[in-house]
């Protein structure tokens, strides 16, 4: 029913440095395997503090968007999609991509991390499992 959809948290667009004085994590970001010409970072606000940083890695000229979201909710929501690998740091990854877009998620170190990757307007996928899983290892 219409009503027992929450609705999505405010999102505030800032700067990368601005988000790391706002949210109580060191934010990481991956190695994006292509060429960036777009990047922005937004802050989700959840009971007044933020707790999510989700930064966008874009290339326009290619319609090519590698996504990166990062939470310290402590909302343990169990993970949906199928269980994929494991990391090179051992957090276990779970496959949650779809005809649109390309997606993995996991958890390490209270953080839960997720890799949206889409292209087309994230109309379709931009890359397989295996890639996000190798650009979700370069993330530092």
């Amino acid at each position: 029913m219409a009503g027992d959809v929450e609705p999505s948290p405010p999102a505030v667009e800032v700067s990368l440095q601005e988000a790391e004085a706002r949210v109580p994590f060191k934010i990481k970001q991956p190695v994006v395997p292509f060429e960036v010409t777009e990047q922005s970072t937004r802050i989700l606000e959840t009971n007044g503090t933020y707790e999510a940083v989700e930064m966008t890695y874009a290339n326009r000229e290619e319609d090519l968007n590698l996504i990166l979201l990062i939470t310290s909710s402590k909302v343990d929501t169990p993970p949906k999609g199928k269980k994929g690998q494991k990391l090179t740091n051992g957090a276990q990854t779970w496959d949650q991509g779809n005809t649109e877009v390309s997606s993995i998620y996991w958890r390490h170190e209270g953080l839960t991390y997720a890799v949206v990757s889409g292209k087309n307007n994230n109309l379709e996928p931009l890359y397989d499992y295996p890639t996000l899983l190798k650009i979700a290892n370069t993330i530092r």
